[in-house]
């Protein structure tokens, strides 16, 4: 399988947690490309160890305007929505959690079997009275059928740059599972 990971870096004294090197160095095997996007300025040093060590393939940095749905787009714009769509999976990832505690690959090939799941996520939110039912954003994957449809090059390329992190999840956090359903596809 062809994979491709997205992965949202940010650190305000911009240097990389263990934790983050840690969930590269785990998950890196489940990937054929890993585009390493830093809302941070990272020393030159860092950068270098993060692909020597092949944790990473290219690295994109960038200000945190917009926060993690803008660094995904911009991150997706840098690799090409025509790309995007030779791979079989794409999954958007941030450094907001810790882990994985287990190998990932089972739940990988058990999503990548089901043809009735289009994309899916490690959490799932519960409706409430204020927020639909939604996937939490810090970790989705993406089949090869949703990153060909375009609806979804245009949920993404219409993502601003907002400044207040309430107006990204009011926006994009809690609307894009329902946004995608409504195009048709489904989620687990």
């Amino acid at each position: 399988m062809q994979r491709l990971l997205l992965y949202v870096h940010f650190n305000k004294f911009n240097f990389i947690s263990g934790h983050v090197l840690y969930q590269l160095e785990k998950i890196r095997p489940l990937y054929s490309r890993v585009v390493f996007i830093s809302n941070s300025q990272l020393p030159e040093d860092v950068k270098f160890n993060l692909v020597e060590q092949h944790l990473v393939d290219d690295i994109l940095e960038r200000q945190n305007t917009g926060f993690d749905f803008a660094a995904w787009r911009d991150g997706m714009s840098a690799v090409g929505f025509e790309e995007l769509k030779t791979y079989d999976s794409l999954t958007l990832m941030n450094d907001t959690c810790f882990g994985p505690l287990w190998d990932l690959e089972p739940i990988y090939k058990r999503f990548e079997m089901d043809t009735q799941v289009d994309f899916w996520g490690m959490t799932n939110f519960r409706k409430t009275k204020y927020f639909e039912e939604h996937l939490q954003s810090y970790f989705v994957t993406f089949k090869q059928q949703i990153l060909r449809a375009i609806s979804f090059q245009e949920f993404w390329e219409q993502v601003k740059d907002f400044t207040d992190v309430q107006d990204v999840i009011d926006h994009y956090e809690t609307k894009f599972t329902q946004y995608f359903t409504e195009a048709g596809f489904s989620y687990q």
